[in-house]
């Protein structure tokens, strides 16, 4: 069976390499008459600049702006496509790519497949999240239909859910260990360190426990052996 691949479709890469130059191009465009309002009020910050900016506002300095608008939306656009997680599933694995970071999931190691909001999420055989990333489209139907003509174990929802319990310092029902990890992914969090975050999720798991958050408030259970 052919190969799914899952995440921007074409016409979502089309809409994003298309959109963001436009909404560039209007926003230079805009600067000029944003920076003539600003010059207008009884005090403003950054005069110098905002009059610059405002002796542009006609013919090729208006033209330049926008183009410069133009430019700086495509190259957002390209940052936006490339970092977009891609997930490839075949009969043997689930390969993501996002950005030049690529990993890959062996299906013998998959015990359930399922979606969290926007999130794919990938369970192995002792219940730790080997995937739980943003995919765009991931509540589409092709996102399932993919798994289970695969053959993955798709679920509904977290057949671990009841498992979860609300994390406050110093919980008594878990190791000091466990409890220090999350007080420090808990900064990273309010941080917005996505990357800290994820990287502190494998030290929860590494110690026998899981997390899942629900805006910045995290959530643990033990892992199940299966």
């Amino acid at each position: 069976m052919a190969d799914h691949e899952l995440g921007l479709t074409r016409g979502d890469r089309v809409v994003v390499l298309a959109g963001f130059p436009v909404a560039g191009g209007l926003l230079g465009w805009a600067l000029p008459i944003a920076a003539r309002w600003l010059l207008s009020l009884p005090w403003v910050p950054f005069g110098g600049p905002l009059r610059l900016v405002r002796h542009l506002g006609s013919g090729w300095g208006l033209a330049a702006l926008a183009g410069a608008g133009v430019l700086l939306g495509f190259g957002l656009g390209l940052v936006a496509v490339h970092e977009a997680l891609r997930v490839t599933v075949a009969d043997g694995e689930i390969v993501l790519v996002g950005g030049e970071a690529r990993r890959a999931v062996s299906r013998r190691d998959v015990e359930a497949v399922f979606v969290d909001g926007k999130l794919l999420v990938v369970l192995d055989r002792q219940s730790r999240q080997v995937v739980r990333d943003r995919l765009e489209n991931a509540g589409s139907p092709r996102v399932e239909r993919a798994f289970r003509e695969h053959g993955y174990p798709w679920v509904g929802q977290d057949p671990y859910a009841e498992l979860y319990r609300r994390w406050v310092p110093d919980l008594p029902e878990l190791p000091g260990a466990v409890n220090a990890v999350l007080a420090a992914r808990a900064k990273a969090l309010e941080n917005k360190s996505a990357a800290d975050a994820d990287e502190l999720r494998e030290e929860v798991q590494k110690l026998g426990f899981t997390v899942r958050d629900v805006g910045v408030v995290q959530h643990w259970r033990p892992l199940v052996k299966s």
